[in-house]
């Protein structure tokens, strides 16, 4: 049980220092950012790719600690991130456009099964080679 808490945490982690640099990055690198009260379209589309790529490495993280347990690691992480998503969703309503909330919501779990899915097809292509 301490394996799986443990891989669903490490997991959200990841992906949440991702997302934080991420915008740490546009902060520093547009003129303005910090200060505007809506970033632009664009901003919002580099986001969606951004956290979708980052949910797929949170999921391979997940599975990867959870080992045999990756199935249900990677459940919990998807649950645990809907949630939290959802919150997100509705304390910025009206911050940021409908669609990427939404969308968010959409490609995260889809991203973390993607990725524990790649660690799963890596694990068995490794036991596969050594026996």
């Amino acid at each position: 049980m301490g394996r799986i808490a443990g891989a669903i945490l490490a997991g959200y982690a990841l992906i949440g220092v991702l997302v934080v640099l991420t915008d740490q990055i546009f902060a520093r690198t547009i003129s303005g950012f910090a200060t505007m009260a809506t970033p632009p379209l664009y901003y919002f589309a580099v986001v969606t790719v951004t956290d979708a790529l980052y949910s797929i490495a949170g999921g391979y993280l997940c599975a990867m600690l959870a080992r045999d347990a990756a199935r249900q690691a990677t459940l919990g992480l998807m649950i645990f991130g809907e949630i939290m998503g959802v919150i997100s969703a509705a304390a910025s309503w009206n911050a940021q456009p409908h669609w990427f909330a939404l969308l968010l919501l959409v490609l995260y779990p889809l991203g973390v099964w993607i990725g524990s899915k790649l660690r799963s097809r890596k694990a068995s292509q490794s036991m596969t080679a050594s026996v």
